[in-house]
């Protein structure tokens, strides 16, 4: 077997395993994977659209569009028009969503410390830094 194909395999088994531990840290609070990284997302850039976040994550605008609506309707999210330009939607997190994003900062980081259990400081740049490249490959393919 190729090792390109072994990689793209173990890399999706890691994908999954990441999720998997992800939802059963934050099942608590009541989020799926994607909506937790959603609330991360409008956190750290309060204000961006439902367009934005289909950018950063890279989904449809359905699927960016039904995250946010699901998450207004669990009080999570705030969307409101900007006073610069009226079809321009903002997001905000709501209080409760400041709560469980602080709680989620605390807690958070349980999978990536399991990850990268018995990884040195330069092994772990090393893999930050693979794993930019690969993303930067596969990001100039998506553009072509």
């Amino acid at each position: 077997m190729d090792i390109e194909y072994l990689l793209i395999r173990k890399i999706r088994e890691l994908a999954n395993l990441i999720t998997k531990n992800r939802d059963a840290d934050i099942r608590e609070l009541g989020l799926t994977t994607a909506q937790a990284d959603t609330l991360l997302y409008f956190a750290e850039n309060p204000g961006k659209s439902i367009v934005d976040l289909k950018s950063f994550f890279h989904i449809t605008h359905q699927t960016a569009q039904g995250l946010v609506q699901r998450m207004a309707e669990k009080g999570l999210l705030v969307v409101s028009i900007s006073r610069n330009n009226q079809r321009y939607k903002q997001i905000f997190l709501t209080e409760k969503a400041q709560s469980i994003y602080n709680n989620m900062l605390e807690n958070g980081t349980n999978t990536g410390n399991a990850l990268l259990n018995g990884m040195n400081s330069e092994e772990k740049k090393q893999f930050q830094a693979l794993i930019d490249l690969g993303l930067k490959n596969l990001n100039h393919v998506q553009g072509e």
